[in-house]
């Protein structure tokens, strides 16, 4: 399998571009200079596109993906405000950015060129919305979206139609305990469960999506050692394609969390802690489960780690030097 790695680097402005070969190996590829202070990163479906979103001159660039990997940008298109986090529903028609600074989500539509055009829509009084998360369609075609409201302890519930126009769930918003703080979501592959973190008490909240749309609290678990007494800043999660493992990183304490999956009930149990990298804002998990990326927000380096196969523990292998305050890794499996 060819992978190739992008880590967006804000303080620098720049997008490393790497080959991630099957034995953990990375070589660099290419270094792109951004339009500004680059963040959030999306991939489209259809594994041709990358969106990036910059700032202070808020505007997502759209780059088209080579063969290799590499990146060339085709054009740009203005936001809102400052993007926090982006999505692309599973049409790869339409954008979603989230606003934690701005308190908004909009919706980009993507034209059929693939560039991404301005905004069609735009929510406000989301209060730092922190993230948007797509689930699957249901039976009338609407997908559902998912926005972590964090200094609202809410995760608020939307359907997007197929003209790409967000409305309120029928079903109502989820909430967290307060103080929580909703951050970042992820989704098991097969079993219907979601996983959100939180980023003011480092607890990871499991849910379950039953089939009629209700979606149930079913765990809440501290994320930190016991008797952790530091601050606690959660960052980001992200669960193995196998569904086996569910990994988790704070960024005061500089360790990443290894969760097992149970395969019957898909309870969560905390496994083992692991350094990486100072201050991880961001990771990811390859397509093939073998490798987790974490980058350095304060180190400036992106370190990988061997996932064993068994026990999910984690190894480090090499670390590379990225751009300043490294925050986002994405990870696409060319097509072979």
């Amino acid at each position: 399998m060819q992978q190739v790695v992008y880590v967006a680097s804000p303080g620098s402005q720049q997008i490393h571009v790497f080959a991630l070969a099957d034995t953990g190996e990375m070589q660099l590829l290419q270094l792109v200079s951004t339009p500004g202070q680059v963040q959030p990163l999306v991939i489209s479906p259809d594994r041709r596109w990358l969106y990036a979103a910059v700032r202070p001159d808020f505007a997502v660039i759209s780059y088209r993906i080579g063969m290799d990997g590499r990146l060339s940008e085709q054009g740009s298109a203005p936001l809102a405000g400052s993007a926090s986090h982006t999505a692309i529903d599973a049409s790869g028609r339409f954008l979603l950015a989230a606003s934690y600074a701005f308190n908004h989500v909009t919706v980009s539509p993507i034209g059929s060129g693939g560039r991404v055009e301005a905004p069609h829509q735009q929510l406000d009084g989301l209060q730092a919305a922190h993230s948007a998360t797509l689930l699957g369609a249901d039976e009338q075609g609407e997908q559902e979206v998912l926005v972590a409201c964090l200094t609202e302890d809410a995760i608020r519930r939307f359907t997007l139609n197929d003209k790409g126009r967000l409305a309120p769930h029928p079903l109502g918003d989820l909430h967290t305990i307060s103080g929580a703080g909703p951050r970042h979501l992820t989704l098991h592959p097969v079993n219907g469960d979601i996983y959100c973190l939180n980023e003011l008490d480092c607890t990871i909240n499991r849910y379950h999506r039953q089939a009629d749309g209700h979606i149930h609290l079913q765990q809440s678990l501290d994320m930190l050692p016991a008797g952790y007494q530091g601050e606690r800043w959660g960052a980001d999660l992200h669960v193995t394609p196998d569904g086996r493992f569910l990994y988790s990183c704070e960024r005061a304490s500089s360790l990443l969390t290894l969760f097992g999956i149970a395969a019957q009930d898909g309870s969560l149990t905390l496994r083992a802690h692991f350094p990486t990298e100072t201050m991880p804002r961001g990771f990811a998990i390859d397509h093939s489960g073998r490798y987790l990326l974490a980058a350095g927000q304060a180190s400036h380096q992106l370190a990988v780690h061997r996932i064993d196969p068994g026990s999910g523990e984690l190894t480090l292998l090499t670390r590379h030097p990225v751009g300043d305050g490294a925050m986002w890794v994405r990870v696409l499996a060319l097509c072979e």
